[in-house]
Formats: structure tokens, C-alpha cells, sequence
């Protein structure tokens, strides 16, 4: 058995909605590759009728764009699958008085309450007036918390497991109704009878559970974190224990943990998994493109991860090969796009899904919860790698991308230690050196910020709706103001008008011992610049 639909998931739902027009772009690129499938991601980010507040501000999809997109995936042979969510991942609802009494817990919605059934028949009907297929996915995912809210409140302790196949009954009925067949998410029917746990090499799914499961609905197992293929074969067999007919597959393509990807890890993971799914004869596979946090990463620099797994999917697993062919493809060399990974790879070693870019980025310099991660060679590493990227930057298609991964690393060749460089000076009385930092060095970082920042701007407003952007500027702004307030505060110190800087002479501590001197996967805003309340 060979794919049969081999997609991968646009995520516009983390603040940045792809455009109709990029979102089409993306598709006809991917069609080329020998992608069959499209889903896209939207929890609140598209419209219902007589539903004001559902995707309210946040650049949701018309149901004119969303038939827009459907036939221009229709007529280059990419089915348009939409992904929606109907229990938990709906937590910007909540925000809305409309919505906030339909919820149990979190952002997980109240399970027998027929006005959430009544809301996800409205969702049924958009989708049934926008999309050809009768394919959906209904998420359901990482509702941790189901049934522990305001619904045990009310009905005391029950069987969770049945009270998401109860959910699931009545959200099949609906779909019914509309004629669309399910896809779901796995994970909770396997968490809630494994201590939480998804993936494991003895997965326990009790027979109460297999037969909670309507046979009709497709599982998505998906797994973005191993690069061992045991794994991968060890949960297709757990999954195969279910009655529907097969397990689809969904690996990740890391572009959720701050503004450039993770490609070494995702290329060796998806080699993993592909070799399992072909060993498991798996048909139905697509890739997750993520924007947790804010949604950072522009999603077309996973290019050439992109290009490889439609590769492995037609067995060829031959890197060398797999190079030639996309240059040939695209124009870029393998090893250019590849580079777009740089801001990440702070240290030669194993590929890793670790995130300095972001965390070191919005480090506070006098803080600096994270400066115990920084090693002494980082600065000069950073500026080799922005003179190498800019090299790339010829006049062609991505350029954009490329210019602004230069100026982050660029802004990180000075950033990464700066606070690191103030409290060694401080703690020593150098006055000369905090002179620089209060003349020089800061107000160069500060204009060089800018420059990013306008790069930034650039890659979000040429891919997506402008809705979200303003929270990156509010995180740009809180860097820039950070940087001058900083500035002032050593001024005054070095003229005497303030005897100390308080968070100078506070004595640091390493949160995560052990990881002195090396990057960590660490993608929280707030808490990466703050140990204060910021929400």
C-alpha cells in the first residue's frame, strides 16, 4: 500500500492567518513536490454566520476566501482539508463573554451542553458551504483538564475516556448530517488510560476504550519528537488495536519555537518516521507546521524538509540525491535554505530542536534569566553565520526571508551576551567599559533592532493578514524600551546619581542545571525575560 494522501498542515491560528493569495502560492508550490493534500489549521480563524465574536480581530478567513482557495486547490489535484477544533485549542473564545459559559475548564469546552453542539453545527456548516471534500478534522487534542471543570461541579467523577467518546458521538451525528467523515487527533484516548502519557514502548488501550471509538473515524497519531524509528513502529502497532479501518500520520516540522526553524532535527525525524510508514503501510501522512507562541517562523523556510519527506514518500532517502533534485527545483542549494537554521545552532553537535534565536533575543539584559545558557563563543559564531546568510541575498524569490535572518543574527552577535558583558563590568567597577555600553554598543544594538524589526515586518506582511503583527510589535517595542530604559539607568549610575543597579547586584542562578554554556528548547515569551507576573 503506497500514500495515498500525503499533506502538510498550515497553522493559522497562532495569531498569523496566511493570505489567500500566499496560502494558494503555498499550495501550487507544494503540488509541485508531489503533495495531494492541504489542511488547514484554523481553531477560531474563519467565519460562521451570525457569529460575530467567533475569530473576532483576528484576520479569521471568509467564506469567499475560503472557496477561493478550495478551487485553486481543486484544480491542481491538492484536496483542501479543513482542521478545526471541537473540544479543547479554543482558548481565544473564552475571551469573549459570548463564549465563556460554554467551557468546562481551560479551553476545553463543556461536553452535554447542547449550546456547544449547537455552536459545532454552525461550524459543520461553514465548512460544508466552503470546502469540495467531506474529509474534516476535528482536533480534539491535549484536553488534559475534560471533565475536571465545571462539569465535574456538576456531575461528580466519571469516566473520562467515555465522556470524550460521548463528545465524539454527538459530533459524529452532526457530521453525519453534513456528510463529512472524521479525522481526530489520538493522543487523549491513549493519555487517559497512560498516566497522561502518549508515547511509550507498552501502550495499554483498554478494550472499554477500543470500542469507544466509532470505527468511522480516522486517528491521527502524531509524533514530532523522535528520531527513532522503533518508536514510530511500536505506536502504529498500539493504534492498530483500534476498529477503524487505518491510522493516519502527522510528523512536525519544527517552526513553532521562535523565528527560525529547527531543519536538522525535522529532516532526521521525518526520516524516522517515513521509513516506519512504509514498513507499516500507512496512507494517509502530512506534516505539522506549527506557530505556538506567536508564530515567528515564516513557514516557507522549511523548504527543503518540505522537498525531502514527498521524497521519502516516494522511497528515496538519499540525501546527496534528494539535494541535487531540489536545486534543481527550486534554483537554491540544499545547503543555502538549510542555513535559514543558523540563529538556532549556537554549538556542532547533534540536530537538536533547541531555540536560542528567540530566548536569547528577548534575554533582559539585566536580568538575564537565561545568560547561564550563553557561551563564550557565541558572539563570533553569530557574526560568521550573518556574513553567510547574506551571502545568499541575489535578487531572488526568498531573499526576503534570508535578509531578515541575517539581521537576527546580525542582532544576536551583540545581544546574545550583552547582559553577560554588563554584570561582569558592573560587578568589576569598569566604569570605562559600561561607558561603551551606555554610548556605543547599546545605541548601535538599539538601531540594528530596528532594522530587524522592519525585516520582520517585512517576512509577516508579505505572507500573512496583518492581524497578529501587533503583538510581535508590542514584543519588538518591549525589547527596544527595555534597551534605552537600561541605557539611562547605567548612565546614572556611572554618573552617580543611583549608588546601584538592583538587578546587578542580585546573584544569579541557573534554572536548568547542568546547561551552563549551552542552548535549550525554551519557547515562553514572558518568562524569557521576567521571573515577574507578565500575563
Amino acid at each position: 500500500m503506497s500514500i495515498r494522501s500525503l499533506g502538510i498542515m498550515l497553522d493559522c491560528s497562532r495569531n498569523a492567518v496566511m493570505t489567500p493569495k500566499k496560502v494558494k502560492e503555498f499550495a501550487s508550490l507544494i503540488a509541485g513536490m508531489g503533495y495531494n493534500m492541504l489542511l488547514l489549521y484554523t481553531e477560531d480563524t474563519y467565519e460562521i454566520e451570525g457569529e460575530p465574536f467567533f475569530g473576532y480581530m483576528r484576520g479569521r478567513y471568509t467564506k469567499e476566501e475560503l472557496q477561493d482557495i478550495d478551487a485553486h486547490c481543486a484544480s491542481i489535484g491538492v484536496e483542501l482539508v479543513p482542521c478545526i477544533q471541537m473540544l479543547a485549542h479554543l482558548e481565544h473564545l473564552t475571551q469573549w463573554p459570548r463564549f465563556k459559559s460554554l467551557f468546562d475548564i481551560e479551553d476545553i469546552l463543556m461536553v452535554g451542553d447542547e449550546r456547544v453542539y449547537e455552536l459545532i453545527d454552525k461550524m459543520f456548516a461553514t465548512i460544508h458551504n466552503c470546502f469540495t471534500t467531506r474529509r474534516v478534522h476535528i482536533g480534539m487534542d491535549e484536553a488534559h483538564h475534560i471533565g475536571l471543570g465545571k462539569y465535574l461541579d456538576q456531575n461528580g467523577p466519571c469516566n473520562r475516556t467515555l465522556l470524550m467518546a460521548e463528545h465524539l458521538t454527538k459530533i459524529t451525528q452532526i457530521a453525519e448530517k453534513y456528510g463529512f467523515s472524521l479525522m481526530m487527533w489520538s493522543d487523549m484516548f491513549i493519555r487517559l488510560n497512560n498516566n497522561g502519557l502518549y508515547y511509550g514502548d507498552n501502550v495499554v488501550i483498554p478494550q472499554e476504550t477500543i470500542d469507544a471509538v466509532p470505527a468511522g473515524v480516522e486517528l491521527v497519531y502524531w509524533d514530532y519528537y523522535s528520531k527513532d524509528k522503533s518508536r514510530y513502529d511500536n505506536m502504529f502497532k498500539a493504534h492498530a488495536k483500534f476498529k477503524n479501518n487505518s491510522t493516519a500520520f502527522a510528523g512536525g516540522i519544527w517552526t513553532w519555537t521562535g523565528y527560525a526553524p529547527n531543519l536538522r532535527f525535522s529532516m532526521d525525524a521525518t526520516e524516522a518516521a517515513m521509513r516506519s510508514i512504509q514498513e507499516n503501510r500507512v496512507d494517509t501522512v502530512f506534516f505539522t507546521m506549527w506557530g505556538d507562541n506567536g508564530k515567528d517562523c515564516s513557514q516557507f523556510t522549511t523548504l527543503p524538509v518540505l522537498f525531502a519527506a514527498a521524497q521519502m514518500a516516494k522511497g528515496n532517502f538519499d540525501r546527496e540525491d534528494i539535494a541535487r533534485r531540489f536545486m534543481q527545483h527550486t534554483g537554491y542549494s540544499f545547503e543555502e535554505f538549510m542555513a535559514l537554521e543558523l540563529p538556532n545552532l549556537t554549538e556542532e553537535k547533534e540536530s537538536n530542536k533547541d531555540n536560542p534565536c528567540k530566548n536569547l533575543l528577548f534575554n533582559d539584559p539585566f536580568i538575564g534569566l537565561l545568560d547561564f545558557t550563553v557561551s563564550d563563543d557565541l558572539s563570533a559564531r553569530y557574526a560568521a553565520y550573518a556574513k553567510q546568510l547574506a551571502a545568499s541575498i541575489n535578487g531572488r524569490e526568498y531573499d526576503y526571508l534570508f535578509i531578515f535572518m541575517s539581521k537576527l543574527l546580525d542582532v544576536l552577535s551583540v545581544k546574545c551576551d550583552l547582559g553577560v558583558r554588563i554584570r561582569k563590568a558592573y560587578a568589576s567597577k569598569d566604569a570605562d567599559q559600561l561607558r561603551k555600553f551606555v554610548d556605543q554598543e547599546i545605541p548601535m544594538l538599539i538601531a540594528e533592532i530596528d532594522q530587524l524589526y522592519v525585516a520582520f515586518r517585512t517576512v509577516w506582511l508579505t505572507e500573512n493578514k496583518a492581524f497578529g503583527l501587533e503583538v510581535q510589535e508590542n514584543r519588538f517595542g518591549g525589547l527596544l524600551l527595555r534597551l534605552r530604559s537600561c541605557k539611562d539607568r547605567l548612565e546614572d549610575y556611572l554618573a552617580g546619581r543611583i549608588s546601584q543597579i538592583d538587578e546587578l547586584e542580585e546573584k544569579q542562578e541557573a534554572f536548568m542545571p547542568g546547561y551552563e554554556g549551552k542552548r535549550i528548547t525554551f519557547n515562553n515569551f514572558g518568562f524569557t525575560y521576567t521571573a515577574c507576573a507578565h500575563n
